[in-house]
């Protein structure tokens, strides 16, 4: 008979049972008891989520026992040390339909519940007889005898995975880690062949591989072989071609050394259960039921450029091997020697680019709108006028900037591809060379700029001594033609090209009944 502890008791009749400092009821042993095995599994995975079993495993006990009424159920008991790790244990016990205990020796009372938060006792202890575990519950008492021990090892390895809920949906980008993938014997020379081509695609790739065989676990039964890679650096492409090519069987780590299938998981969370698997051995889950592949010792993987064949005259090696080849079949290395080719160019032309990329950092100001560029100096501050170097060409004035340009809503903008490079916005430059190579080879050295202006006329090269400071070129002294001069008194330009410019017509047409149907042919 169960009988509640009260507030400050001390003294119990259970062996072993002690209060802590909160006055709960707690023996040295916690035992959760289940009607079938099933049951201690969901109790496993519910209660590894919160608990690492690492932490309980030295005293952690499975044993499969038989009722005095003949039923066979299951016993887990481990030892506690404090509430808290009871209680977690209790929950997940509960959660997964078993029942709670707690004492030590054969003599074990119901754990704490919300009927009786301090935990309960008994009102007299039965006698044990044949039985090693006698269990006070709530409503009776039962009396179990032995039978086996279920190591925890062997549960984890017995256990079927089961298939993810979005295993369909599985990305490499929620895999974390390197990816071991097996192939059938047959299918692995292919297969190296097939990721050592990915390797030069992929340079992030890396393989590693080894041919593995597993010992038959009887005389009836023969050893099987098979191909072993590691991947690291799988891009989401191959991953989609391995994890769905039959014959391949690709495996996500849980640990260093375990390793389970694509879009599978294990019932039990592995992470929490690192002593349960030895580091000298390798362990691939399978979703196949039982497909559990152990490898003792780990087996050691070689880069796969030691893998791949060798294609080559081998036989040149070989003291007297020409002898038994073919002169078909034997290759001799000889050196390659260039044949004169008449001369070969590409001429560089400016296209029309796909997108608007770059940032304007030179502007091309024609003199019919120097005008304009002499009122907006007056605007500008002291660091753009310090910063803007300025080129007075026949085209007009090249306004340079040492960055982005700004403060300029004139004038043809222009983006620079590589250091000395100008080039259009919203154009590039074709063939598709490395821009720098295309600067070395114009000349833009020693500060020289390469000008493309537009696509029918050839890029104009301007050396640096054209460039000069924006402020040195407006208190310009002297009268040579095109220098920009501005007379700090009136304000008036002088010595400049004068360009008369046109009038301006506006001409009025009906829009029609759609206006901008044809906007954008």
């Amino acid at each position: 008979m169960l009988v509640r502890v009260g507030l400050g008791q001390s003294r119990f009749n259970v062996p072993g049972l002690a209060a802590d400092s909160r006055g709960v009821a707690l023996g040295r042993q916690w035992v959760a008891r289940f009607g079938a095995l099933d049951r201690l599994v969901s109790f496993m995975r519910l209660w590894s989520a919160e608990q690492i079993i690492d932490d309980v495993a030295a005293g952690l006990r499975i044993v499969q026992v038989r009722r005095e009424t003949g039923a066979r159920e299951v016993i887990l008991t481990f030892s506690v040390t404090s509430t808290a790790m009871a209680d977690a244990a209790a929950r997940a016990a509960r959660m997964a339909g078993g029942q709670c205990f707690t004492g030590s020796g054969k003599q074990f009372v119901a754990y704490r519940d919300g009927r009786a938060p301090l935990g309960y006792d008994v009102a007299a202890i039965e006698p044990s007889g044949t039985s090693d575990f006698v269990l006070y519950g709530q409503d009776q008492t039962t009396r179990h005898a032995h039978l086996s021990d279920l190591p925890l090892d062997k549960l984890l390895m017995r256990l079927d995975l089961q298939r993810d809920a979005t295993s369909a949906k599985t990305r490499r980008q929620d895999i974390d880690g390197p990816l071991f993938l097996r192939v059938r014997r047959g299918l692995g020379p292919m297969v190296v062949e097939y990721l050592n081509r990915a390797q030069r695609l992929f340079p992030e790739l890396s393989v590693k591989a080894t041919v593995c065989e597993t010992d038959a676990s009887s005389r009836f039964e023969h050893a099987t072989s098979f191909w072993l890679f590691r991947l690291e650096g799988l891009p989401p492409r191959l991953f989609r071609v391995l994890s769905g090519t039959p014959g391949l069987d690709l495996f996500a780590p849980v640990l260093d050394h375990v390793a389970i299938a694509v879009g599978y998981h294990h019932p039990i969370h592995l992470s929490g259960c690192r002593r349960q698997f030895p580091d000298d051995k390798l362990f691939l889950f399978a979703a196949a039921p039982g497909a559990l592949t152990v490898m003792s010792p780990a087996p050691v993987l070689v880069p796969l450029a030691d893998l791949v064949r060798f294609v080559g005259g081998v036989n040149d090696l070989i003291p007297g091997a020409q002898a038994q080849t073919s002169a078909a079949t034997s290759r001799a290395l000889v050196n390659a020697r260039p044949a004169p080719i008449a001369e070969w160019r590409v001429p560089i032309r400016l296209e029309a680019a796909p997108s608007g990329e770059g940032r304007a950092v030179a502007t091309l100001i024609p003199w019919r709108q120097s005008s304009w560029l002499r009122s907006l100096v007056y605007a500008l501050p002291p660091t753009a006028l310090r910063g803007y170097r300025v080129g007075l060409l026949e085209r007009g004035l090249l306004i340079l900037g040492p960055g982005t340009l700004d403060g300029f809503p004139f004038g043809r903008l222009f983006h620079a591809p590589a250091s000395g490079l100008l080039v259009p916005l919203g154009w590039t430059v074709r063939p598709a060379v490395p821009p720098e190579l295309l600067a070395a080879r114009l000349g833009a050295a020693d500060g020289a700029v390469i000008l493309f202006e537009n696509a029918d006329l050839p890029p104009v090269r301007i050396a640096a001594s054209v460039l000069l400071p924006l402020e040195a070129r407006i208190l310009a002294d002297s009268a040579e033609p095109g220098v920009l001069q501005i007379s700090l008194a009136t304000g008036k330009p002088s010595a400049l090209p004068h360009v008369a410019l046109s009038d301006i017509e506006i001409e009025n047409q009906a829009v029609g009944l759609m206006p901008l149907w044809r906007l954008g042919r």
